[in-house]
């Protein structure tokens, strides 16, 4: 289908809509065109790492002292 075919297709199935259904496939359209221009920007950015994501994530960033596994002092009482 060529892209004036498209255009034609969409704009005929959409004047047989409800005005209120117009107004969701504008909304729509403008998240698409959002999405759009906000994935040409990444494309455009070379400066941006790679999106990790998984195990190893938070490598380097997360610590755990070396009295982890020593009893709290609030809790004495109990034991």
């Amino acid at each position: 289908m060529s892209q004036t075919n498209a255009v034609a297709s969409i704009n005929s199935l959409l004047l047989q809509l409800p005005e209120q259904l117009q107004v969701e496939a504008l909304h729509y359209v403008e998240y698409l065109a959002s999405r759009r221009v906000g994935v040409a920007a990444q494309i455009g950015n070379h400066t941006a790492s790679p999106k990790r994501n998984g195990f190893g994530i938070l490598k380097g960033k997360v610590t755990i002292t070396d009295d982890f596994d020593e009893p709290l002092e609030e809790f004495a009482d109990y034991q």
